[in-house]
């Protein structure tokens, strides 16, 4: 079987290689010439752990990569993976996704293929994508993904559980050929959720909305452990014992981002809307977190009166742990507030793309400062802390538990630590002489 996959960002380069891997014949085929020319050349344009290695193992043999629709001709199964950012208005932007199936559309013929929607779009998508296919010799089929970024490629070997949506359940066709594709999971017994198209679609959505009502429900109660006195970290603890509850997305902090809580948490209030259906609840899960980031800046201010001229450190830059994704990151929105009242910022992050992604975000000069406001992206955690009035901690790296406070104490201005994700251990810190403060741990 012969494999194209339509757009090779995080779900599409994870697809291609993770299906190259199961040893099928794929062809990635992206538009962004600079991309494909780096992936033929073994360079993934994304950082990932162990996701290089394996593209680097199949280039050449069963994987290579094209700016050409003109590969569809030969291949049996398309994956769809292209972007749906948002727009303006807060809806999934679909003008990438039916522009892919436009240029697929031109080079199809009477052989039969299987269209497959990984991109998250919104219900009724795939309906409309058969629709205008609908000449053609194919089915479609709504397969969402569920990867983390950070962990992606373990997360596509060992799924929870493999959603496959039809248009038509009794056509056996498609559901065969995605159960040859997703062969090497059914025997390992993964649970397959066989059902519709608009099912499928709403199962993406309602996942990830329900994991970020999880984040704010931890964030608005920890607001509340910070007053009355009660220690977040142990409250979540708690909490997660329940069976019913469960540990996961209970560690306050800061709030949620990256490239999907934050957008389809949007998409899905606009769905609700746009069906004359009030979304009370994820409104809620939306507006909680937007707010927990001035609630954090808030705490700071209070520390220190006027910011004007403070200096801080900041560390993590990427919206989660070894990821160079900087998309709705807390750390950079935190030091765009930190700017505009006037501070200096001095900033690191473990991984070296993270590092680069923000250098090129602000538009910096060999990390001199940015539009006037004095902004600096470090190479080194020690350069970051010297001579800074406090730390902020603001991405949940494990590996700041390991590092020498006592010498991060003996290079501050002022021994005080905001940990936005509540990541040290408080006590140890306090033992070194720093003034410590977490999200709902005062």
């Amino acid at each position: 079987m012969k494999i194209s996959v339509v757009g090779t960002g995080y779900v599409g380069l994870i697809q291609s290689v993770g299906l190259a891997e199961f040893g099928y014949e794929v062809v990635g085929i992206d538009i962004d010439e600079r991309k494909v020319k780096l992936l033929n050349r073994g360079i993934s344009p994304l950082y990932e752990e162990g996701l290089e290695e394996m593209l680097k193992k199949h280039l050449g043999k069963n994987l290579r990569f094209t700016t050409s629709y003109e590969e569809i001709k030969d291949t049996d199964v398309i994956f769809l993976c292209v972007g749906t950012p948002q727009d303006k208005d807060g809806n999934a932007d679909l003008r990438f996704i039916y522009s892919a199936v436009e240029s697929i559309k031109r080079h199809l013929d009477d052989r039969y293929r299987v269209i497959v929607v990984k991109s998250t779009v919104p219900v009724g998508t795939s309906r409309k994508i058969k629709e205008r296919l609908k000449d053609y010799n194919v089915d479609v089929v709504s397969n969402p993904e569920f990867l983390r970024e950070g962990i992606a490629l373990r997360d596509f070997f060992n799924p929870d559980r493999i959603v496959l949506g039809f248009g038509d359940l009794n056509n056996p066709k498609p559901i065969e050929v995605m159960k040859e594709i997703y062969s090497y999971f059914l025997d390992r017994g993964v649970p397959f959720v066989i059902t519709d198209w608009e099912s499928a679609e709403l199962i993406k959505y309602a996942a990830n909305a329900f994991l970020a009502t999880k984040i704010s429900f931890i964030n608005e109660i920890a607001r509340l452990a910070d007053v009355v006195g009660g220690d977040i970290n142990t409250i979540s603890r708690a909490l997660g014992l329940d069976e019913r509850i469960g540990n996961k997305f209970l560690n306050a902090g800061i709030g949620y981002g990256g490239s999907c809580f934050p957008k389809d948490v949007k998409a899905l209030i606009r769905q609700f809307e746009s069906r004359g259906i009030e979304p009370k609840l994820i409104k809620a899960t939306e507006e909680v977190n937007e707010e927990q980031i001035c609630w954090f800046l808030n705490k700071i201010k209070r520390y220190y009166g006027d910011l004007n001229g403070k200096t801080f450190a900041v560390l993590g830059l990427a919206f989660k742990p070894n990821t160079d994704d900087l998309r709705e990151s807390r750390g950079i929105k935190l030091i765009d507030l930190l700017l505009k009242e006037g501070c200096i910022v001095k900033c690191y992050d473990y991984v070296e793309k993270a590092r680069e992604n923000a250098i090129e975000r602000y538009r910096l000069n060999n990390s001199k400062a940015y539009y006037g406001y004095n902004l600096y992206v470090l190479d080194d955690l020690y350069e970051a802390v010297k001579d800074v009035d406090g730390v902020i901690i603001t991405t949940e790296y494990p590996q700041l538990r390991e590092e020498d406070w006592e010498k991060i104490g003996n290079l501050v201005r002022e021994k005080v630590v905001f940990d936005g994700r509540n990541i040290l251990d408080r006590e140890k810190i306090k033992r070194l002489g720093f003034k410590y403060f977490g999200v709902g741990r005062n």
